[in-house]
């Protein structure tokens, strides 16, 4: 699946929807888990790519987690 910050979609890819996942901990692991359950979900509504990728990652003591958020993109 092609993963991209860049908000570009090539002629005749179709925008399926905005994908969130989010995880506990702040942290290498914690990112690759959280890009995991994205673009697990991401091939569920049948996307290629992802584009648009944004980490959100907070780190208050009570409440350390990672996010990623992109809009997923089928490949026409």
């Amino acid at each position: 699946m092609r993963v991209s910050t860049l908000g570009h979609r090539a002629p005749g890819e179709i925008e399926l929807g905005v994908v969130y996942a989010s995880v506990e901990g702040v942290n290498e692991s914690s990112y690759q888990e959280c890009l995991e359950e994205l673009t697990h979900k991401a091939h569920a509504l049948g996307a290629t790519a992802l584009i648009g990728l944004q980490l959100v990652q907070s780190q208050f003591q009570w409440n350390q987690r990672t996010s990623l958020l992109a809009t997923a993109i089928k490949e026409g």
